[in-house]
């Protein structure tokens, strides 16, 4: 994780110490030139938190209780977040092992 990153983190969850940290296959254009930037994934509190930055910065929070629904599509690689609330990135690439403890923290709030 970089400074950019870490500090956004720091903002993100007040400081607060996070139940799960993750850096996701799935990138997004922030501002980079040449290539785009890794979203990562944090379970704090009682969140879920989805961030990116670079140039300009990508986040979105949701309550954990609304992703009850969560699940992981083994056809496509990717963890869909099926939140109450509209994301407007719900499918995160994942491995299948990742996604599997991304379920069990949703699940067991």
């Amino acid at each position: 994780m970089n400074d950019l990153e870490s500090a956004l983190l720091k903002e993100l969850t007040g400081g607060a110490e996070s139940m799960l940290l993750l850096r996701t296959r799935t990138r997004i254009d922030c501002g980079r030139w040449w290539r785009r930037t890794p979203v990562w994934l944090c379970i704090s509190g009682h969140e879920l938190i989805l961030f990116a930055v670079a140039r300009r910065r990508y986040t979105e929070r949701v309550p954990l209780a609304d992703c009850h629904g969560s699940d992981y599509m083994a056809t496509t690689g990717e963890l869909v977040i099926d939140s109450a609330t509209a994301l407007r990135m719900n499918r995160i690439k994942l491995t299948p092992r990742e996604a599997l403890n991304v379920i069990d923290k949703l699940t067991n709030k």
